[in-house]
């Protein structure tokens, strides 16, 4: 029996990542031969002294509270791995060198700074700073034993904008539980409820569909609109729902209530959300942008439309709301998919034989 090796696991808690974390915290079970060490960051500690401390802005605390929240877990050196889930550089190369480490992520430095104002993620205005972090991502990137981008995309930037080399990269998507995105019984008769997730409102596309709400003729629907944003709803068909977090009782909810999932997103690294759909057995049309054309089958398990396109949302929207054979027939297509790609219990084996593959290379 192999030795368990002992990982710590760097994980952040905002947004898409959470549900990455607590995906892995599931799925890593004591039989994969992992001793893990959870390395949470969480960015803010309710109460905490840093938090405390008065004049400091929000964005310095949250800092602060990250290095801190670092320093503590890696205190549990020595590891036989370090496994990062982000795309920046938030651990000194003095600490990695110290062991070998792996890298997940759903994008890169330069393509975010590619998105713009979409994530608020520009590159620094001083030409030397931005120099400087630049050569320190590429020895991040160029020094992990191996990387698992979640996209082809996400790849491809690894090579080409980071110089790593190709036979250090595995695409493996992280998954999501697929027993508790489940199927459920849907009536196709009536009301057909369609379903959008995303936290910021406008970079998601939400305003899209709510155009949509307000001119479409179609009759018997419902848009149920989750995100962390306040929004008027335009007439009685739209409802508003505040505060769900990842895996939340209620979203799940709602997406075995949904016909449809509709994401017409200006701008995204990938779609953990559309995958849950696809889980769920939802038909999903989906903006394509940044890796999420490795996610639907176009025509298959839903549709891509351009980046932010309400023409061609009003169109494929329709099409599925006037055809429920097709939504159970695409919806039935994605489910399969679902189980076949992006089963988090299934990736995480994948990359964990992975990591003991690359470690065994060396011993």
């Amino acid at each position: 029996m192999q030795k368990p090796l002992k990982i710590g696991f760097i994980m952040f808690t905002e947004v898409g990542l959470k549900t990455q974390y607590l995906n892995w915290r599931t799925a890593l079970t004591p039989n994969t031969g992992i001793s893990p060490v959870w390395i949470a960051i969480s960015w803010w500690e309710e109460g905490g002294n840093i938090e405390k401390l008065p004049l400091l802005p929000n964005g310095i605390k949250a800092r602060l509270r990250g290095q801190a929240q670092l320093r503590q877990g890696l205190a549990n050196a020595p590891f036989d791995a370090l496994f990062i889930g982000s795309n920046m550089v938030y651990v000194g190369q003095n600490q990695l060198v110290k062991q070998p480490y792996f890298i997940t992520t759903d994008v890169t430095p330069k393509q975010l700074h590619a998105f713009g104002d979409l994530y608020n993620k520009l590159p620094s205005r001083f030409a030397m700073v931005e120099a400087k972090k630049d050569r320190e991502r590429k020895a991040y990137y160029q020094g992990a034993h191996c990387l698992f981008p979640w996209s082809h995309w996400a790849a491809q930037s690894m090579v080409e904008d980071y110089g790593v080399n190709p036979n250090k990269i595995e695409v493996i998507p992280p998954g999501i539980d697929i027993t508790k995105w489940s199927v459920p019984q849907r009536n196709h008769e009536g009301t057909t409820h369609v379903l959008f997730v995303g936290g910021d409102f406008y970079r998601k596309g939400g305003d899209l569909l709510l155009e949509w709400a307000k001119q479409t003729s179609k009759r018997d629907w419902k848009l149920h609109l989750v995100t962390r944003d306040r929004v008027v709803p335009p007439n009685p068909n739209v409802t508003i729902h505040n505060g769900l977090s990842p895996n939340d009782p209620e979203l799940l909810r709602l997406y075995q209530q949904a016909h449809v999932f509709a994401l017409p997103t200006r701008g995204d690294c990938y779609s953990l959300a559309g995958i849950e759909a696809m889980a769920t057995g939802l038909p999903v049309i989906l903006s394509r942008t940044g890796g999420t054309g490795d996610i639907i089958k176009d025509g298959e398990t839903g549709y891509l439309i351009g980046a932010g396109d309400g023409k061609a949302l009003w169109e494929r929207l329709d099409t599925l709301i006037e055809n429920p054979k097709q939504r159970i027939a695409m919806g039935c297509a994605a489910r399969q998919d679902a189980e076949n790609r992006y089963d988090a219990s299934k990736n995480v084996l994948k990359t964990v034989q992975v990591m003991r593959e690359r470690l065994g290379a060396e011993r």
